[in-house]
């Protein structure tokens, strides 16, 4: 992600889009699970990951591991109890310029029960198309690049109405509408057939904990 994209995107959707690699960053820092609803270094993060979107330009390299610099060298001074005043500054400057961080808080990614739930509506939805999670978890992409690249294609068309409204109502993936319209052969598609079709169905229906599940 260069320069003018993150200059140009929505501070909000940035975060958003990021929050996995933003937990990720403070697990690995911090060797456990960590909360969004209740570890302040879930805030530090989000801190540090808006501070590497102002301070970012080419010069620095990949964007990816400058934020990852940024919000580790945050909790490092957040351990030395050098930051915390800082820490409050920068969520109030991120408050004022319409970056909802105690949305964010208030509205867990990782709520259990709404977990629970979500995951018991696409069990709901998949059953529809002829297949179960034990399917999915047996069938899904093993190697790293084809289950980005299912996922990629996933979302695109979770917002291509056409192409959801006929999933659902053929009860099936349109699959020559999709390799045409996204260049991707067949044959890659039916592969990864039921991965996708989970994917479209999370990203359409905005499953905001399941989202951040299928990403890992």
């Amino acid at each position: 992600m260069d320069e003018n994209k993150i200059k140009n995107t929505d501070i909000n959707e940035l975060i958003e889009e990021y929050i996995p690699f933003i937990i990720k960053t403070i697990s690995k820092f911090t060797n456990r699970y960590v909360s969004i609803e209740n570890d302040e270094e879930f805030s530090i993060g989000l801190v540090g990951f808006y501070e590497a979107i102002q301070k970012y330009n080419n010069d620095k390299g990949p964007f990816l591991p400058f934020a990852q610099l940024v919000i580790t060298s945050r909790l490092k001074n957040y351990y030395n109890k050098e930051n915390k005043h800082n820490l409050h500054i920068s969520m109030d400057s991120m408050e004022e310029e319409g970056i909802s961080i105690k949305e964010k808080l208030s509205n867990p990614i990782e709520d259990k029960s709404e977990l629970i739930d979500e995951m018991d509506e696409l069990k709901r939805e998949i059953n529809m198309f002829g297949f179960s999670l034990e399917d999915l978890v047996d069938e899904a992409p093993k190697h790293a690049d084809t289950r980005a690249n299912a996922l990629d294609l996933s979302e695109k068309v979770s917002k291509d109405k056409p192409l959801v409204d006929f999933m659902y109502t053929k009860i099936r993936l349109p699959i020559k509408q999709i390799s045409l319209k996204y260049r991707v052969t067949e044959k890659v598609i039916k592969g990864s057939k039921k991965f996708i079709i989970t994917g479209i169905i999370i990203f359409y229906r905005n499953f905001r904990n399941l989202k951040l599940w299928i990403k890992r």
